[in-house]
């Protein structure tokens, strides 16, 4: 994706130019007039005590309105057989082109004032960069066939309502059905027999899934902070501004265990209203051409399609929390992404029930070894080395623990929680050495690893690009070493933790046996 200050040449051949739905005229000037508030107010502050009768707060804000609707008029965008190109630009005209061959994911997202005009923002990521090409925005169905046109290679309709007269801009007229760009052929999709939808619809949420809410990190840090947001505003309006000794006070008068049981409560009811928030209405589909389509959301719906021909493996995340209860959710790897998870635009499902998981991961990677058979562990030295490196801090936090608390006449309740440290670290040894493990299979590489946060990932063999043997000091002294798997997908790299150089390089020759014997003195 590249920004050149006019449009490329060669390109006389190309679509009519499209502009953005009509409907934007009312939410441009509205969008442009909230980053223009904190102007407008600093502006009237100012002058509010000033005898100067000239309003010029007045006069920016028609002006304010009159720069977002020619946003509207400066926007527009055309596809033709190679590539997409966005101009925009009220003051520096700017055209963003991105080539169709590169594109990876393509997001449909709606907000309030969106849904209300039945639009939505149509985000493009493309191969090799981290922006993203944005149309903000479409009618929902023309963002849905542009998705379909870019993804799997469908003809637009000629007749598109959007696009500009040809009196505006002069083009030569082209076939319609332009071909698709260089690389495998991707057949189009058979029209399916009325009122039957092509897609296959493979996960659809259950609201009774709310129960793992609670149970994710994300979802307890995020009921946290939320909590310790709204104490703090609470606190700046309290009679006396001691909001938390008021509430550390009452409940003590109630009993600190009653007090825990409803700061817990509080956290749960906050946790499981952001997953309703992001995960409400979910549902995972698959068109015939095997690409993956996902809708989410109750107040900002969106809409995320992964080209099948960029999926590389899944992942399926087992967080202790919802370890504990039975649950896990499950993440695609796949091109495009790379590591913006702020979108979450590689969920494949919400925390669910594990079996609903690995279903699902089945039935998207075809091979039940990769997704439920048994892992090889990492034999006696990783074994030794995750409690050796659990126990010898637990010991030593133990230690000097119960050293301050005899110098400082502590509370004595401190050789308890001194005490606690090495059966803790016992377990947390146990979990991690138990969450190691690796397999081969004919189609898969899979690598897992973690306590805390324990992920299994399956990777698909075609996917993987390199290798890296990597052995530290103290891996080395302790005869083991970390296998770095190289790809151009999800996180761009996976890890086998702690297994024998034998064996990271066996499983190398397993998966590219050439490769090897390119280094014999490997």
């Amino acid at each position: 994706m590249t920004g050149t200050p006019s449009a490329p040449s060669g390109v006389a051949g190309a679509c009519d130019w499209r502009r953005l739905d009509r409907r934007m005229l009312l939410i441009h000037p509205f969008q442009t007039l909230i980053r223009a508030l904190p102007a407008l107010l600093a502006i009237f502050l100012a002058r509010a005590g000033s005898s100067d009768s000239e309003r010029w707060e007045l006069v920016a804000l028609p002006l304010v309105i009159a720069y977002g609707v020619a946003r509207w008029y400066t926007t527009r965008y055309r596809i033709d057989a190679e590539q997409i190109q966005l101009q925009h630009g009220v003051i520096s005209k700017q055209t963003t082109t991105a080539r169709l061959d590169k594109v990876r994911t393509v997001d449909l997202t709606a907000q309030v004032w969106h849904r209300v005009l039945g639009l939505a923002k149509v985000e493009i990521s493309t191969a090799g960069t981290k922006d993203r090409l944005v149309l903000d925005a479409l009618s929902l169905p023309a963002g849905r066939a542009l998705r379909a046109e870019l993804l799997h290679r469908v003809a637009a309709d000629a007749a598109a309502p959007d696009a500009v007269p040809a009196t505006e801009v002069q083009q030569r007229p082209v076939d319609p059905s332009w071909a698709a760009p260089s690389g495998p052929a991707v057949r189009a999709a058979p029209a399916p027999p009325p009122g039957v939808s092509a897609d296959e619809e493979l996960l659809r949420l259950d609201l009774s899934w709310v129960r793992f809410a609670p149970f994710t990190m994300s979802g307890f840090l995020a009921a946290a902070a939320l909590l310790g947001i709204g104490t703090q505003f609470a606190n700046q309006f309290s009679q006396d501004g001691r909001i938390y000794e008021s509430a550390y006070s009452w409940a003590v008068a109630r009993g600190l265990v009653t007090g825990a049981i409803l700061l817990l409560a509080a956290i749960t009811v906050l946790a499981i209203g952001g997953y309703v928030l992001t995960f409400w209405g979910f549902r995972l589909t698959r068109n015939p051409l095997g690409s993956l389509h996902a809708r989410r959301g109750l107040l900002t719906t969106r809409e995320t399609s992964i080209d099948a021909n960029r999926l590389r493996g899944v992942q399926i995340g087992e967080p202790a929390g919802l370890r504990a209860i039975g649950g896990a959710r499950l993440k695609a790897v796949t091109t495009g992404l790379g590591h913006d998870s702020r979108a979450s635009s590689d969920v494949l499902a919400p925390p669910a029930p594990a079996g609903v998981v690995r279903r699902l991961a089945l039935d998207i990677v075809a091979d039940e070894a990769a997704v439920t058979g048994d892992l090889l562990p990492h034999g006696a030295a990783a074994h030794r080395r995750r409690y050796v490196r659990a126990l010898v801090p637990a010991v030593l936090l133990a230690a000097a623990l119960v050293a301050l608390t005899l110098v400082f006449g502590w509370w004595t309740g401190w050789f308890v929680v001194a005490a606690l440290f090495l059966p803790v670290g016992w377990a947390l040894a146990r979990s991690r050495y138990a969450a190691l493990g690796h397999r081969v299979t004919d189609r898969h590489v899979v690598v897992r690893s973690g306590a805390l946060d324990r992920d299994r990932v399956v990777l698909a063999r075609e996917g993987i690009v390199g290798w890296t043997v990597r052995e530290s000091f103290f891996q080395r002294r302790a005869g083991v070493a970390t296998l770095v798997i190289t790809t151009g997908a999800g996180h761009q790299h996976y890890e086998a933790l702690d297994v024998t150089p034998a064996t990271a390089y066996g499983l190398i020759a397993a998966v590219d046996p050439g490769l090897l014997a390119q280094f014999p003195d490997s």
